[in-house]
């Protein structure tokens, strides 16, 4: 309804406005008055002139002072546009950093499944373990209860026997005829209580060795249930997530000078700095040190020693500290230290790898075919030696945001292109592999050559 009412107040004051010029235009030519020595003619048009530049001057202005929106999108927009394509390129960079997060992620989430099914295989491996000592358990119990049966037959027929050397001796007491007999019936009944006794000292000692047996099993059995305990233990804090650092992470890398005549102290110096880096490294990933040690990474001395003395050899090292085994949160970090010879790959402007790129493709396959040729460029860069990450196998990252905006220039060529992996820098063992995109036209295609620089990779 505002709307409406402010065309109408614009027709009517337009209206007016045109009234009142047109009355004066005709009061002025009727009495013939001149403006700035012009003729009466042009002083009556001047006058139409000026009526009209008020009223478009009085309307823009009655629209601006009663529609604050106007206003500020006529004097704003072109601030407007500015702000909104900074925002853009933020909300870009943030997704690249997303996807590399989740990359991260990835393949973190792929290592913790390969260590939890290798502790069900070693769970497994307890379980049945634990089942085989139960089963001895079993056996022994059964070969005691044995032993305590033939014991009790022992004692049975023993004590059937004592009767019979009772009578026996009674006989001999009454019937002084019959005591050769009754002589021989006895040393009968007395090789047969020894043979019992025999049999029962032997029941005996077996049943010690059984319940030796039994004892034996027990610890075995009670040592296997706090192996498990433990594993359970480990199991649950990788379920967790607490894995903070993977075996083969490079956590410092760089490079040592080592001229002819160098001081040791100066060598050694650059290599407590790499340390210095590792050590950040750690506690920044979730190490912590082990009192009442200082140090949240830990190094043999034999291997620092080694290390040291390699550094001290003329000439430029590239350097890499790695971990040697997974660690979880608050554990300390073995490490050990990787040397080569700093050697230049690759001088500056060498091409790393090149295609012909045909118009008309679609986003996926322009993509598909750059990142054939980061490939070839990564292991091109590998075979000539330079240092990859021992766990993702790559030697540089690249800015998802300047990557898409090589893809979408590419979109809207409509000639083939030349597409070539050149090299910044003078390229070393140590890295990083900085290149950029270079793109002309395709040999025997109409129009003149031109090259374009794309944006230049990160890492």
């Amino acid at each position: 309804m505002q709307g409406v009412l402010l065309i109408l107040y614009m027709l009517v004051v337009s209206g007016l406005i045109a009234v009142v010029g047109d009355r004066v235009g005709y009061r002025i030519g009727k009495k013939r008055l001149t403006w700035f020595n012009l003729r009466p003619r042009h002083t009556a048009i001047l006058v139409a002139v000026v009526t009209g530049v008020s009223i478009s001057a009085l309307t823009l202005g009655t629209l601006l002072l009663l529609n604050r929106s106007l206003s500020e999108a006529l004097f704003s927009y072109t601030n407007q546009i500015a702000q909104a394509e900074q925002e853009l390129r933020a909300l870009n960079r943030q997704k690249a950093l997303l996807e590399a997060e989740n990359a991260a992620l990835r393949v973190e989430r792929d290592h913790l499944k390969m260590d939890l099914d290798q502790f069900r295989s070693q769970q497994s491996a307890a379980q049945t373990r634990l089942s085989e000592v139960r089963d001895q358990l079993a056996v022994a119990l059964q070969e005691r209860q044995e032993a305590e049966a033939k014991l009790a037959a022992a004692n049975e027929q023993l004590a059937k026997v004592q009767p019979s050397l009772d009578r026996a001796q009674a006989e001999l007491e009454a019937v002084k005829a019959e005591v050769e007999s009754a002589r021989q019936m006895i040393a009968t009944l007395e090789s047969q209580k020894q043979a019992l006794q025999l049999d029962r000292d032997q029941l005996e000692r077996s049943l010690d060795v059984v319940q030796a047996a039994l004892t034996q099993l027990e610890n075995q059995k009670n040592q296997l249930e706090q192996e498990i305990e433990q594993l359970n233990q480990l199991a649950v804090r990788l379920r967790r997530g607490e894995l903070a650092i993977l075996a083969g992470e490079v956590l410092a890398t760089g490079v040592v000078e080592a001229p002819r005549g160098a001081k040791p102290e100066a060598i050694r110096q650059q290599f407590e700095q790499l340390l210095a880096q590792a050590e950040q490294r750690a506690l920044a990933l979730g190490s912590q040190p082990m009192p009442p040690l200082e140090n949240a990474i830990l190094i043999r001395r034999e291997d620092a020693d080694q290390a040291l003395e390699k550094l001290r050899e003329p000439g430029s090292w590239a350097v890499r500290i790695l971990s040697v085994t997974n660690r979880l949160k608050g554990e300390p970090v073995p490490v050990l230290v990787q040397i080569y010879p700093n050697q230049r790959i690759f001088p500056k402007g060498s091409v790393l790898a090149h295609g012909v790129i045909q118009p008309g493709l679609s986003e996926n396959q322009i993509q598909q075919q750059l990142l054939g040729l980061l490939n070839q460029a990564n292991q091109r860069s590998q075979e000539e030696g330079l240092l990859s990450d021992p766990i993702t196998g790559t030697v540089g990252e690249f800015s998802q945001v300047k990557f898409l905006e090589v893809v979408q220039h590419l979109r809207q060529s409509t000639t083939p292109l030349d597409v070539k992996l050149v090299a910044d820098t003078d390229i070393y063992t140590a890295g990083p592999l900085r290149v950029s995109f270079l793109m002309a036209e395709a040999s025997g295609q109409p129009g003149s050559p031109g090259v374009q620089q794309a944006g230049r990779p990160e890492g």
